[in-house]
């Protein structure tokens, strides 16, 4: 992997740079990036798309975003600190950057630049499924509102995937927390502690993706919170232990 990093521009644009050179090289960001937008166009071949509103046809097939194609995300956040580890780069990454801070946050923004333009890829496929399938074309409002809340939801479970790779220094167990966390994890949590559903991260975001009826806007806010927490984490820990 190489990059060319050069102080004379300060530490973002060689992190940056740096960041987009590690992922881009490795075969598994684009097959993993395919794979979401080859699911959705499956959905949207297959799907039923009769006897429902235009709208109702598109939230129907982001529901799938949530549910399953988000793990391929999350999957490519968490290739993006958990290949540095099993392939010992880290050291090099760090000797060459030195800012670890710019480390995490070159990170995480190439993840979400490439977690948010996948989703908005494949949202943009299940919108042609519904005028050339299903005949007919959802209100531009709710359907906006439902594809961003829905790219929000990939992009943050991507980071979230990230995250936990650098803190945990383990793919395998950073993959797995962020597949078992909104499907067991936090199922079991609001239901032992009687929470409301708008108070869990990924239940709330995925509440405002499928466009729930009551659905404000600030269901994302735990996501978002818990995402900035864990990536705070990260950076700390990173700074604080040995590469």
């Amino acid at each position: 992997m190489s990059a060319d990093v050069s102080s004379s521009s300060g530490p973002a644009l060689p992190a940056l740079r740096y960041a987009w050179a590690g992922l881009r090289t490795l075969r598994s960001t684009w097959v993993l990036s395919g794979l979401v937008v080859l699911l959705q166009l499956g959905f949207a071949l297959t799907d039923n798309r009769t006897g429902s509103t235009g709208t109702e046809q598109f939230t129907k097939g982001l529901s799938l975003m949530p549910l399953l194609t988000a793990v391929p995300i999350a999957a490519l956040g968490v290739n993006a600190f958990g290949m540095e580890y099993r392939h010992r780069t880290i050291t090099t990454t760090v000797l060459t950057l030195q800012s670890r801070a710019w480390i995490v946050a070159a990170k995480a923004l190439v993840v979400a630049a490439l977690g948010a333009v996948t989703a908005a890829v494949a949202a943009a496929v299940d919108y042609l499924g519904v005028l050339i399938i299903g005949q007919t074309t959802p209100d531009s409002g709710p359907a906006l509102a439902a594809a961003g809340a829905t790219v929000l939801y990939v992009t943050l479970t991507g980071l979230v995937g990230l995250a936990l790779a650098g803190l945990t220094r383990s793919a395998v167990a950073a993959l797995s927390i962020t597949v078992l966390w909104p499907l067991v994890l936090e199922p079991l949590l609001a239901n032992a502690l009687n929470l409301d559903s708008r108070m869990v991260p990924f239940a709330a975001a995925k509440q405002l993706a499928a466009a729930t009826p009551g659905a404000h806007g600030y269901e994302a806010l735990p996501l978002l919170a818990l995402t900035a927490l864990l990536l705070a984490g990260n950076a700390l820990a990173l700074s604080r232990r040995d590469a």
